[in-house]
């Protein structure tokens, strides 16, 4: 969870988990992991966002259970409240990654590009950003010189 949390950009996604359940007997379900803090090697305390978006930063010794936690792409997420901001962020971040590479399509640029759309969805990113170089192959035009 750490490693997915502290590297979303790179990974992409988020963690969430079917039901967080507290000590005192309060439950979250379709709960997103968004930060996870730690002192030394120990996590202290954990911090996410409920259904109703609700944000919570609970101390871990808190936490009596988190049931199936795990990775999702942001698209796929059951938490609604969260797929609409994280799609936003990674929307704004494509375009602004578009605009800045207009005309050129580096590697690097591809890469990250072919990221966020798989975290997203292809055809959500297809209505905002035009992206010919994520398109199969049969619809790529060929045009060679010599």
């Amino acid at each position: 969870m750490h490693t997915v949390v502290s590297n979303e950009r790179k990974l992409g996604g988020a963690v969430e988990a079917d039901v967080i359940k507290l000590r005192s007997g309060e439950e979250y379900h379709q709960a997103v992991i968004t930060r996870l803090e730690m002192s030394d090697a120990q996590f202290c305390s954990i911090g996410f966002v409920t259904k109703e978006g609700k944000r919570l930063i609970v101390h871990i010794q808190d936490i009596s259970m988190i049931v199936d936690a795990r990775h999702v792409n942001v698209g796929d997420l059951s938490n609604e409240i969260m797929r609409e901001q994280k799609v936003a962020e990674r929307l704004k971040h494509l375009k602004l990654l578009c605009d800045l590479n207009k005309g050129s399509c580096t590697i690097p640029f591809q890469e990250e590009a072919e990221r966020l759309v798989f975290d997203i969805g292809l055809e959500l990113a297809m209505e905002h950003v035009s992206l010919p170089f994520l398109l199969p192959e049969e619809q790529k035009k060929l045009v060679r010189i010599a």
